[in-house]
């Protein structure tokens, strides 16, 4: 809370009046006296709602508050707002087990609807005064050691001048007497932020695009607003979260993000209720006795499902712990001719000590195995890396936790020795509770180690490499960091899929070929669309053409818009056919008859010969290159 109030600003210098020049179809006519606003905004890209202060008076609220643009200048002629009061009653307050619980006051809408006192000051600064005390509106009384919160929704609509007003939500918690300013309050309900959401979804808003912050959803979907109970804000996003969670859904902090900024960040393990669980544990009656002890109420929840229980649970028993106690990185590695020795280390991150035994010695070692290619300015040599399983292989040389092995056989086309070639790593260790244990006891179980890759090159590892385009940390923000397992136990989405589904792939020629290859760069598209076969169903919850969605940035440019490397092969198709490279990717998306008519216009190759698909006709770069006028990351709608 501000020490210098709205209401102070404007008493601070009575015998300063001050023109503000039109802006919005203003008149121009004086402010309310107080600190000058400078000049008006001219551009308005985004709106800046701070609120200074609520003030009561019988009952009575007012808020004030100050609008400005992206360059802290203020907005003038505002015609609308709505405002909408809720109150918060803390946890166990309406029953022992039960959480707090938002109560919906009212909704005004000015000066469309508007019942209060809605006053433009002209100058940037606002207020709007209720009609009513908040006390009994919508049959809820008035508590006023009860934390209350106040949402401020504004634009959608336009100034006078035709100055279209971007979106924006704000609020504030506060609590206060019936008559008096407010406080801050002495507790509220902060589980999850808007941004963990955007994560997948990007720029989440909902009722016309008008809300767009969780701390307004909350004030509206709760059991004082809403008629159906599904509609409650935990039960309603819990329960649409079931189909097509692109993660775990045992993994609450997919969502319950740890964040300390967030008053409740810990809820999800600290206060079970039958409304939150049953929404995803939705076989059970908890109250008829199905599936679960009969529960009467949430009174009892807490005595079995402790926050340390709750959190082990739903943490697969305690993997992440286990997962913490073991790593494998490649610390050396040559090539010499078809052969790749490297330098494995083992260790244990949480006591920072190195294994002394081999992987083949280590009986909670189910599966280790590392994997081969070469040729990363080409997108690698073969679809079929060399390997070797460490758990069965004994080590060369080696000793107190760093052993040696070769890989023999891998592919070297002539004239590329120059090159790079990758490393992967992948595996599985044996755990019970957050324990590492030995694999032939039948209490501990699988877990997939998080897969990992290296560059190097025929003297040395190297820092550099095939060029990152999309990293685990972009794919675990929907997907959970590394928890998308695939054949068997690989999940370095980053670097090891690559090595297997490059562009050794062939597409199928009588589908799209795009979306019929496993090449990693057009796999991915073609699922995440729905056009891969199998993948039709797919709900994908972000705007598809936002890239930054999942992909990276290098030197500060997203690797969306950056031009392919020369080495990249054309996209093979079956009968000795080819797609040139850029059309290849640009039809993962674009793949209408117009898109293609227009991409051969400009030089694309489809389904042609290898000569001519990679003859370099391809002109994309002259309208679509960085900075040019259809510059690809101007014309996709990248947040």
């Amino acid at each position: 809370m501000k020490k210098m109030t709205h209401l102070n600003r404007y008493a601070a210098t009575l015998a300063v009046a001050f023109i503000l020049s039109a802006c919005g179809g203003d008149d121009g006519t004086p402010g309310k006296p107080g600190e000058p606003g400078g000049p008006p905004a001219m551009t308005v890209d985004t709106l800046q709602i701070t609120i200074d202060d609520v003030t009561m008076q019988s009952g009575i609220a007012t808020v004030n508050y100050r609008v400005t643009n992206q360059d802290d200048e203020p907005v003038v002629g505002v015609p609308s707002a709505t405002f909408i009061a809720a109150q918060l009653l803390p946890q166990g307050y309406t029953n022992a087990g039960n959480s707090s619980q938002w109560q919906f006051f009212t909704s005004q809408n000015c000066p469309a609807r508007c019942t209060g006192d809605y006053v433009d000051y002209k100058n940037g600064d606002y207020s709007y005064t209720f009609d009513a005390p908040f006390d009994g509106m919508n049959d809820i009384s008035y508590q006023a050691g009860a934390t209350q919160r106040l949402v401020i929704k504004m634009g959608g609509d336009s100034l006078a001048d035709g100055t279209v007003l971007p979106v924006t939500n704000q609020h504030i918690d506060w609590q206060a007497p019936t008559t008096g300013p407010s406080a801050e309050p002495a507790y509220t309900r902060n589980i999850v932020t808007m941004a963990t959401c955007n994560s997948c979804h990007n720029d989440l808003a909902f009722h016309g695009s008008n809300y767009n912050q969780i701390e307004t959803c909350v004030t509206c979907h709760n059991a004082d607003r809403v008629s159906n109970p599904d509609n409650i804000f935990p039960q309603m996003v819990h329960a649409k979260h079931l189909s097509g969670f692109p993660g775990s859904l045992a993994n609450c902090q997919t969502c319950h993000v740890a964040d300390d900024t967030l008053s409740e960040n810990h809820n999800w393990t600290r206060v079970p209720t039958m409304e939150a669980c049953g929404a995803c544990h939705n076989n059970i009656d908890f109250k008829a006795g199905q599936g679960h002890p009969a529960q009467a109420d949430n009174a009892n929840c807490i005595a079995c499902h402790n926050p340390d229980w709750t959190a082990n649970v739903h943490n697969d028993g305690g993997n992440d712990e286990a997962l913490g106690q073991f790593e494998a990185s490649i610390t050396s590695a040559s090539l010499n001719g078809d052969t790749v020795s490297f330098t494995l280390s083992l260790r244990n991150p949480a006591s920072g000590q190195l294994y002394t035994d081999s992987a083949n010695n280590l009986n909670f070692v189910a599966d280790l195995r590392v994997y081969a290619n070469w040729g990363t300015s080409f997108d690698y040599a073969t679809r079929s890396p060399r390997s070797i399983r460490l758990q069965e292989e004994v080590p060369i040389a080696g000793s107190d936790g760093r052993y040696s092995y070769q890989i023999t056989g891998v592919t070297v086309p002539a004239g590329t020795e120059m090159d790079l070639g990758a490393l992967a790593i992948q595996g599985k260790v044996c755990a019970a509770n957050g324990v590492l244990g030995d694999c032939s006891d039948t209490t501990n179980s699988e877990v997939n180690i998080k897969s990992s890759h290296q560059f190097f090159s025929a003297q040395a590892l190297s820092d550099s490499g095939r060029r990152v385009v999309v990293t685990n940390d972009t794919c675990g923000s929907c997907h959970g960091d590394q928890q998308l397992n695939f054949h068997g136990s690989r999940n370095d989405l980053e670097g090891q899929c690559q090595l297997c589904h490059n562009p050794n792939m062939v597409a199928d020629a009588t589908d799209n070929p795009s979306t019929a290859t496993a090449d990693y760069k057009h796999l991915v598209h073609g699922i995440h669309s729905g056009q891969r076969e199998g993948y039709e169903s797919i709900n994908y919850p972000g705007n598809l053409g936002n890239c930054a969605q999942c992909h990276s940035q290098q030197a500060g440019v997203l690797t969306a818009g950056l031009p392919l490397y020369a080495g990249v092969k054309p996209l093979a198709i079956t009968g000795d056919l080819y797609t040139s490279p850029t059309a290849a990717i640009c039809s993962d998306c674009h793949a209408s008859d117009s898109a293609t008519n227009h991409m051969v216009q400009q030089g694309a190759v489809f389904k042609g010969s290898l000569a001519d698909a990679s003859a370099l006709t391809e002109s994309c770069t002259t309208c679509h290159g960085q900075g040019a006028s259809a510059d690809v990351l101007k014309v996709h709608p990248i947040k």
